[in-house]
């Protein structure tokens, strides 16, 4: 008898929950990789058994993975959904313990940054996987027409971006991260790559810009998803980070950014990702602009606005600005 089919949407929300937690759990513990190259025998992972097994039999059950022989290997969907995990992870990894305290954030009971945080760590993993994932094509297009030498990445996660640019240009680059687990992890990738003659990885809080070292140095700048959490402290300061960020560049040094440009409004609204990554940014109390208000912003700290592309990340505006020669 075949299974009937339920048009009831809260199973799909379930659903969606439920993989989106698994596949970040996964990632974390460094399963997702093996899986999709080689597959996995839950028996040999070391996880708790039975948890262990009902875990890929779910994922099984969910169309994500299929038994070949005793081995748990990818399906197709299983595979476009390991390319996009990014999303997951930056989501479930970043943002899940923030989100599960929604009821005291908004009660008041607690407040952000204090009893309840994101994970920076999974949150700038998944933000350079995410990269990687829908912004590369359009990076490489806009890198290929200029001409640089060193990529200093602000907010480099594990680092797997800046190698790929890296070996795409052979430049030289410098990683940041806040995170001390990402800057271990992005620097054993840049050893395990043999990039370690060109790549360096410096922990730092970006907020601060005299905090970031060797941007003296940095002919090529990229920062995404990073601005606006200057923009949180306030339009001026976000002005005034641009401006010395600006001083210390090299003359004729490139800044490429990009930022989701908030969800425009009215009935037939229906964006992908937008209205989530708004949401996850009201947690921090965090506001976004357009893509025009990032221009006025460059231009006001000395800086020329070369290019504005939308990438193919929903929502997504990459930017493309220069310190003048002159």
């Amino acid at each position: 008898m075949a299974q009937q089919v339920i048009d009831r949407p809260v199973f799909d929300y379930m659903q969606a929950y439920v993989t989106c937690t698994v596949i970040s759990a996964l990632e974390k513990l460094g399963a997702l990789d093996q899986l999709a190259e080689q597959g996995v025998v839950p028996a040999e992972l070391g996880y708790e058994e039975f948890l262990g097994e009902a875990t890929f039999r779910y994922l099984a059950e969910r169309g994500i993975v299929r038994l070949d022989g005793n081995r748990y290997v990818l399906t197709k969907s299983g595979r476009h959904l390991y390319d996009e995990r990014g999303y997951l992870l930056w989501l479930a990894g970043g943002y899940g313990e923030a989100l599960n305290s929604l009821d005291a954030l908004l009660s008041r009971k607690q407040t952000f940054g204090n009893e309840v945080d994101r994970d920076v760590r999974w949150v700038a993993v998944g933000s350079a996987l995410v990269g990687a994932a829908d912004l590369r094509d359009e990076v490489m297009e806009i890198v290929g027409d200029i001409e640089f030498t060193t990529i200093g990445d602000i907010g480099c996660g594990n680092g797997h971006f800046l190698i790929d640019l890296c070996r795409a240009t052979n430049a030289k680059g410098v990683g940041y991260d806040i995170s001390p687990a990402a800057c271990e992890e992005a620097t054993q990738e840049v050893e395990k790559a043999g990039f370690g003659d060109r790549i360096r990885i410096v922990q730092a809080d970006a907020t601060d810009v005299d905090s970031v070292s060797h941007l003296e140095d940095v002919d090529l700048v990229m920062a995404f998803f990073f601005m606006h959490e200057v923009l949180e402290l306030g339009h001026d300061v976000l002005v005034n980070y641009l401006t010395r960020t600006c001083e210390r560049l090299p003359a004729g040094a490139y800044v490429l950014t990009c930022e989701v440009a908030p969800p425009e409004q009215g009935e037939d609204t229906a964006e992908a990702f937008g209205p989530e990554y708004v949401y996850t940014q009201a947690l921090m109390s965090q506001g976004l602009m357009n893509g025009d208000r990032w221009s006025a912003a460059f231009t006001e700290a000395g800086f020329q606005v070369e290019r504005i592309v939308e990438g193919r990340l929903p929502g997504s505006r990459l930017i493309l600005v220069r310190k003048p020669l002159g």
